[in-house]
């Protein structure tokens, strides 16, 4: 090809610094001209770009601006359709403004009411959902009818309650009524942190509390979601007595997508040897359970001659498998990933409607379009970035040369050839890990700022237990359970379940099988993604530049902020970076921002550990904290300890709010009470080398928003 020439082909077996540049270019434009076939895998590429500078605003765009945008672009795209260069540049443009769009039609179509304040009161709505962790406890979504002190114009679309009360009953798709604490969905815990309200907003959450009470069913349950609902919790039911104890929990968890069963130390170790992706009903699952839909359908066909002789038996088998990865999708709850992953498994089986290839980047691509329009929002969530990140680099890997000419060599099937296939299939689970691992492993890090430094190794050993024994199982159980004959596929299941906890246990076992990583600024995951879809989206030599921008997102992973002082939303919780580095917390508690602090950090302690250390004394009326060298803090509970503290403290960070003339007598530099926090949030302090006090919000990073809670709320 064209493409691929190198420069002495082209320029002659010499190039002179001054031919350089012109060599270069020309090269550039025809590797360019010779993807023309591939430009259109970059148009959700284009899409993130507008989706993400959605997000990326202080302010939300006027939607009237917003839904004019892509026909201004469309406009200029018509009218440059003569040039094609500038065609590109306008239709880059047009699919950009098309994702800024999506995005905020969907902020628009979805925005509900969000509570305001903490409420108690009496509730009355209908469960959406049900599930029970493992202390008994229920996880309800309930669509309020009523709430106490609240008009129907002010009620959320939807709640989450966590019902801790004994011997709690719940059915899904019933109408109750019980007592509750409303609450608005938490900001972050950190300016720059996980922003919880933003989620809550698009799942179209309201509110989260608790129960004061049992609910108290005052209207059965009715309708089809209610139905399905209740077949989910029977299924989930009938695995966890049958198979019983934490298999049972897990095993329910891969069919029904119910998690909240699991118990930590579990999840734990399945994080840490790197196949806790096995948990999260996604594309391997719908692959295993429609995959086997197909193959066993087709084989079944393919044993009676007259049908398989004289009928597309494989296009039919693929139609069953798109209603058997319907049913999969409805029973697992349908979750974000599921539906993505439902979205991609049917546009692969209708290619194979189509006779048209079934793995295919361009389906990959029109996947990724369709789920960007429906769901804007999955772009800033690792799920999709993973997901999408292991098909698009699996696909680029096995479009080799080299991975071509092994998946297609001739191989036979005897029982003399079953080591050797075996040891295929081995390597190909290893090819597949490695190269999903490397695809997905900064967007791992920069999520959850850990690493599974054994991964490989777990799913080497796990995931063969996972694609042989634990999915056809679940499908073979599922077919079986209506007609009570599904204990022994349950048995089964429930063994190779057990298989891969033993290998999630020893591998976590190993020393430093988990490794965290401090938090990473946003550009240097953007100069990964950009590499790495530059080296899997083109074909040509020029792919591998694509090395460079990752090489340099690498080299700037470690240069996000690192604030000196880390101030809870309410100022329950702060953490000062000590001499050495790491941060000092004044109490263990709340441990879930601690926990956060530390993993931003890449800190492997313990909140216990990380409170209150010798350069910080602590009382009842607050901790300070003073090393040789730096700003002397205090952090004050009472007005009597900030009255003391302002005249020995540079710093005072208070729980309460100060009076103004309190506040002008104040000897401190700096001093932040209850009043600034309530305001602004969480909030950091970085002190400049210049010996000034740099001060980050997380009002300020969030900007004005749908789901930033007002002043005054």
């Amino acid at each position: 090809m064209a493409g691929a020439e190198s420069f002495p082909e082209t320029y002659g077996t010499r190039l002179t610094l001054r031919d350089m540049p012109a060599a270069v270019c020309a090269w550039i434009s025809r590797s360019f001209a010779a993807e023309a076939d591939r430009y259109f895998l970059w148009i959700p590429a284009f899409m993130s770009a507008g989706i993400g500078t959605y997000f990326s605003l202080p302010f939300e765009p006027q939607f009237w601006l917003a839904m004019a945008a892509p026909m201004a672009c469309g406009l200029l795209l018509w009218l440059l359709r003569r040039w094609p260069a500038a065609a590109l540049c306008a239709a880059a443009l047009f699919a950009t403004s098309v994702g800024f769009s999506a995005a905020v039609w969907r902020a628009e179509r979805i925005a509900a009411p969000v509570l305001e304040r903490p409420l108690s009161g009496t509730l009355v709505g209908r469960a959406k959902s049900v599930e029970k962790t493992g202390t008994g406890a229920l996880l309800a979504v309930i669509a309020p009818h009523s709430f106490t002190g609240l008009t129907d114009e002010q009620l959320p679309a939807k709640v989450r309650l966590n019902i801790r009360v004994r011997d709690a009953v719940l059915r899904p798709g019933a109408v109750v009524e019980l007592r509750a604490r409303l609450m608005p969905p938490p900001e972050p815990v950190s300016p720059r942190g996980f922003d919880f309200a933003r989620q809550a907003w698009f799942q179209g959450l309201g509110a989260v509390g608790f129960a004061y009470s049992k609910p108290i069913e005052i209207e059965a349950p009715s309708g089809a979601d209610a139905q399905l609902m209740r077949l989910r919790m029977a299924i989930g039911d009938r695995m966890r007595s049958v198979i019983g104890g934490t298999s049972g929990a897990v095993a329910a968890a891969l069919v029904t997508g119910e998690r909240a069963g699991i118990p930590d130390d579990v999840s734990e170790d399945l994080r840490s040897a790197g196949i806790y992706h096995v948990l999260a009903i996604s594309g391997l699952h719908m692959v295993l359970f429609a995959g086997s839909f197909f193959w066993g359908i087709r084989a079944g066909l393919a044993l009676i001659p007259g049908l398989a002789l004289r009928y597309p038996i494989k296009k039919w088998a693929a139609a069953v498998a798109i209603l058997g990865a319907s049913f999969y999708l409805a029973i697992s709850g349908g979750a974000i990933a599921t539906q993505r992953a439902w979205l991609m498994i049917t546009i692969m089986f209708i290619a194979v409607i189509l006779d048209r290839p079934a793995l295919s980047m361009r389906n990959v691509a029109l996947a990724a379009i369709l789920v960007l329009l429906w769901r804007p929002e999955s772009l800033i969530g690792a799920g999709f970035q993973m997901s999408f990140a292991a098909v698009v680099a699996l696909i680029a890997f096995y479009e080799s040369d080299m991975a071509r000419r092994w998946t297609t060599a001739p191989r036979g099937y005897g029982v003399a050839d079953w080591p050797g296939l075996a040891a295929t299939y081995a390597l190909g689970i290893a090819l597949t890990s490695i190269v999903a691992g490397a695809a997905t492993g900064a967007i791992a890090a920069y999520h959850f700022n850990r690493i599974a430094i054994y991964g490989l190794a777990g799913n080497i050993a796990a995931m063969p237990v996972v694609g042989i024994v634990v999915m056809p199982m679940a499908l073979a159980a599922l077919l079986l359970m209506p007609f009570g004959l599904d204990a022994p596929a349950l048995w089964a299941m429930g063994w190779g379940v057990e298989t891969m906890l033993d290998v999630a246990e020893e591998v976590s076992s190993w020393g430093g099988a988990d490794r965290l990583v401090p938090a990473a600024p946003l550009h240097a995951l953007l100069l990964v993604v950009l590499g790495g879809l530059w080296m899997s989206l083109w074909r040509e030599r020029w792919r591998f530049a694509g090395a460079l921008p990752i090489v340099l997102g690498l080299a700037v992973w470690g240069s996000a902020p690192r604030p000196d002082v880390l101030i809870d939303r309410d100022a329950s919780l702060v953490a000062v970076r000590m001499a050495d580095g790491k941060l000092a917390l004044t109490a263990s508690r709340p441990d879930y921002a601690a926990r956060q602090w530390l993993r931003y950090e890449g800190d492997h302690r313990s909140p216990r550990d990380a409170a209150r250390p010798e350069p910080m004394k602590c009382d009842g009326d607050g901790c300070a904290y003073a090393e040789d060298g730096r700003y002397a803090i205090a952090f004050s509970a009472t007005l009597d300890a900030v009255a003391e503290d302002c005249t020995k403290a540079d710093i005072v960070i208070a729980r309460v709010a100060v009076p103004h003339r309190m506040k002008d007598e104040c000897g401190a530099a700096f001093l932040l009470d209850w009043f600034h926090f309530w305001r602004n949030g969480a909030t950091e302090v970085t002190f400049a080398a210049d010996g000034s006090i740099v001060v980050v919000t997380a009002r300020q990073l969030r900007g004005e928003r749908p789901w930033v809670q007002r002043l005054g709320g």
